[in-house]
């Protein structure tokens, strides 16, 4: 957890006129060693996302997408609109001025992607042919795009030259299937009672026939093999030679504190966990799903 966390709640709630929640909470998780400024500028983009995802399933998905589209490539507020849309703007700019003329161009490009993906893929977010599938179809859902670009801020390196170079794809892969994979295994529960069917979990049970319990090892599987792969990947680009960048390897150490935050993070939430049961100093062997809430257990052993 990010030490300035409380400097970074309450700036968040000034600028956004949100009460701080689960946004905020996951970046501070995700960056706990990076300056707290770019902690907020984080929490406000990825905030600006969910705010306008929620508009969509609030009314008609295309109601107001093109003046949201048109806030973000302007890059400022607008003169008049809706309250949300002023907020966004407000956002839009300081969003601009933080990521500077090299990333925010970056930003807007996957904005629209994203926005155009959750508009028009509303209606068949509920079924998949298989798990490859729903991957393609999330890899634009869950935003990995923008992700991308935020990652660079973070980790305060400007990786625009490698856009569209393959070097960084497989590690890109292995960072978008191990986030994707341990969200959905931890809002499994969440998302079931609520009738969502974007979960991993819930894809294989309706397109393998397996159990949920099957269905659940398969996705620890899947984490299980993300995580060897961005170890191989993390090896390759940071070990020394010619070709070695000093901004890859940041933005690889960045990764790594991304995906071992978003466990953390998983783990406490309210959000997928309903009654708060924080997890120990330990890892937990066991994880129990009951409708309200989910449950963790600790064992020196875990029985065969």
């Amino acid at each position: 957890m990010h030490p300035d966390g409380a400097w970074v709640r309450a700036q968040h709630e000034q600028w956004s006129g949100q009460r701080p929640g689960d946004v905020v909470e996951a970046c501070l998780h995700i960056a706990p060693h990076v300056p707290a400024e770019r902690v907020l500028e984080l929490a406000l983009l990825t905030t600006m996302f969910t705010g306008v995802d929620d508009l969509f399933e609030q009314a008609d998905p295309h109601t107001g997408l093109a003046a949201y589209v048109a806030v973000i490539r302007a890059g400022r507020s607008p003169a008049d609109g809706s309250p949300n849309l002023l907020e966004f703007g407000r956002v839009v700019e300081r969003t601009r001025r933080a990521f500077g003329p090299q990333l925010y161009p970056r930003v807007v490009t996957a904005f629209e992607q994203w926005a155009l993906c959750v508009a028009s893929g509303a209606a068949a977010a509920s079924g998949w042919d298989d798990l490859d599938s729903y991957l393609r179809f999330r890899r634009q859902d869950f935003g990995f795009d923008a992700m991308r670009v935020a990652s660079e801020y973070g980790a305060g390196v400007d990786l625009t030259d490698l856009e569209s170079s393959p070097l960084l794809d497989d590690l890109h892969t292995a960072c978008y299937e191990h986030a994707l994979f341990v969200n959905d295994l931890f809002s499994y529960r969440k998302e079931k009672q609520a009738g969502d069917g974007r979960n991993a979990v819930s894809v294989l049970v309706a397109t393998e026939a397996m159990t949920p319990q099957d269905a659940i090892n398969a996705v620890c599987e899947r984490i299980t093999a993300a995580e060897n792969a961005f170890g191989t990947q993390a090896r390759l680009l940071t070990r020394d030679g010619p070709e070695l960048r000093a901004d890859v390897v940041e933005y690889v150490r960045w990764w790594r504190q991304v995906l071992g935050g978003n466990i953390a993070w998983s783990l406490t939430t309210p959000r997928y966990n309903g009654v708060r049961h924080p997890a120990a100093s330990s890892l937990p062997t066991h994880m129990v799903l009951h409708p309200e809430r989910t449950e963790y257990r600790y064992a020196t052993t875990v029985p065969s």
